[in-house]
C-alpha cells in the first residue's frame, strides 16, 4: 500500500488537518530561506564584530610568581582545629531543664505531672520515656516536686524553688 491510498483511507476531517499542517510546514520552510537570502539574520557581519586578540602583559618575575604559587597549596587546606563541642547532655545533667513538662492528669484526688527528657540519650537509663510523677517524687537530681496546680509544676532543692509551666509564653 503506498501513501495516497492510506491517506485517502483517512477520515475526511484527518485529511484536512494533515494536509494543512504540511501546506504550513512548506510555507514556513519557504520563509525560512527567503527571510536568510534577504538578509535578515541573527548573525552580525564580520565587519560589526568588536573580537581583538587577548594581549598578556610580559611577566618579569617568573621566579616570584612561581614561588607564590608552589608556596600555598590550593587544593588540600587543612581545616583549622576548633575547640572541642561540650556534650548537651552533661549541660543538662541533674537540671530541672533536663526534663519538659508534658502533661498535667488527675486520678481520683492525686493529681500527676508528665514529664519526657528534653535530649533523647538522657532517656537510655533504661526508665519510660514519660515519666509520671506526684508531689513529693524526685524529679531530677534532688529538685522535688512540692506542688501541682492547673497549669504549672512547683519544684525545690534546698532553698531554691522553681515554678514550671505547661504552656510556656514566648519572648
Amino acid at each position: 500500500m503506498n501513501f495516497l491510498h492510506r491517506f485517502s483511507q483517512l477520515p475526511t476531517h484527518e485529511q484536512i488537518v494533515y494536509s494543512l499542517m504540511a501546506k504550513l510546514a512548506a510555507i514556513a520552510f519557504v520563509l525560512g530561506v527567503v527571510w536568510v537570502l534577504l538578509g535578515f539574520n541573527d548573525q552580525s557581519s564580520a565587519r560589526e564584530n568588536p573580537w581583538q586578540a587577548s594581549v598578556l602583559p610580559k611577566v618579569e618575575d617568573v621566579a616570584g610568581l612561581y614561588a607564590v604559587v608552589s608556596e600555598n597549596s590550593r587544593w588540600f587546606s587543612e581545616v583549622p582545629k576548633q575547640a572541642p563541642v561540650e556534650d548537651p547532655a552533661k549541660a543538662l545533667e541533674g537540671k530541672p531543664e533536663s526534663m519538659r513538662l508534658t502533661g498535667l492528669v488527675t486520678k481520683g484526688d492525686i493529681r500527676y505531672a508528665l514529664f519526657v527528657p528534653v535530649l533523647p540519650s538522657l532517656s537510655a537509663s533504661g526508665k519510660p520515656a514519660v515519666q509520671q510523677l506526684k508531689v513529693g517524687d524526685k524529679l531530677v537530681g534532688d529538685w522535688e516536686i512540692t506542688g501541682i496546680a492547673a497549669n504549672q509544676v512547683d519544684i525545690r532543692q534546698g532553698e531554691e524553688a522553681r515554678t514550671l509551666r505547661m504552656y510556656q509564653p514566648k519572648k
